[in-house]
């Protein structure tokens, strides 16, 4: 007698979840949700796969599209944690409420997109910025990485930037720590950096006349980016930055006094 045929919708759903939760969150909610099969669309509105959404390194259009008109509106109320790259960020931040998002991590958040997000007549994008363009639609929120740098024309400031000012800025964003890196790169250039504390991300760019007391734990790799001489203004002693996991310096469009700076081990 040959054994009766078994299929993969007549396993128990517990076994059906051990099986889904061993794919891709995002695979399972673009493949199985809304496809007319009552068993399938509740299983893949647990909250294994819907809590915590990754679209980091997705071009798949098709699949944004159907994540922003038919997935998202239908579990916003689970999803507690977006991983987005800002290419696609207005669309899913747009395409249904998160009363339950408590955690937002954005990579690749490049100057020119982040003219997109950040407008006015200030230029410069400091705790205020973040706090009513982003931080304010989302009322939830208790953890947000970031790591945002504008860069200005010295030219157009009409004022010094300083540290301390958008430092206090910062305090905006709620209880977790962040900080403010402010480096004249050139004599026609300034940037300055905002980021969420701890460092979270592999790179640091343009780090120039500035050096933060911070450990940098998954830095690999840095660019030393200032063409003007060390002045008396920072001349000053700092704590000994730590960067132990660097791989990578790329000095080429260092001063040499910067250089210096960064490797010498008594400052």
């Amino acid at each position: 007698m040959n054994p009766p045929d078994v299929h993969l919708l007549d396993l128990p759903n517990e076994i059906l979840l051990i099986i889904l939760r061993k794919l891709n969150n995002i695979d399972v909610l673009y493949s199985l949700l809304d496809i007319n099969n009552g068993q399938l669309d509740i299983l893949a509105q647990e909250k294994t796969f819907t809590n915590v959404l990754n679209f980091v390194h997705t071009d798949n259009i098709s699949l944004i599209d159907r994540f922003c008109i038919y997935i998202l509106p239908r579990i916003h109320h689970n999803i507690k944690y977006f991983i987005l790259e800002p290419v696609f960020m207005g669309r899913i931040l747009l395409a249904a409420v998160y009363p339950n998002l408590t955690e937002l991590k954005l990579f690749n958040f490049e100057r020119q997109i982040a003219s997109k997000y950040f407008t006015g007549q200030n230029r410069i994008i400091d705790g205020t910025c973040v706090q009513d363009d982003i931080l304010v639609y989302m009322p939830q929120l208790h953890s947000f990485t970031f790591y945002i740098s504008t860069y200005i024309d010295s030219g157009d400031l009409r004022h010094n930037i300083a540290r301390q000012h958008i430092n206090q800025t910062l305090i905006n964003i709620g209880p977790q720590n962040a900080t403010t890196i402010v480096n004249r790169l050139s004599r026609s250039v300034v940037e300055c950096s905002i980021f969420s504390l701890p460092f979270a991300f592999a790179y640091l760019g343009s780090l120039g006349n500035t050096f933060p007391n911070i450990v940098f734990n998954y830095i690999t790799y840095i660019v030393l980016s200032s063409d003007c001489t060390l002045s008396s203004d920072h001349s000053q002693s700092y704590s000994m930055i730590e960067y132990p996991y660097l791989t990578s310096l790329d000095v080429g469009y260092s001063h040499r006094d910067y250089l210096e700076q960064f490797l010498n081990e008594t400052k």
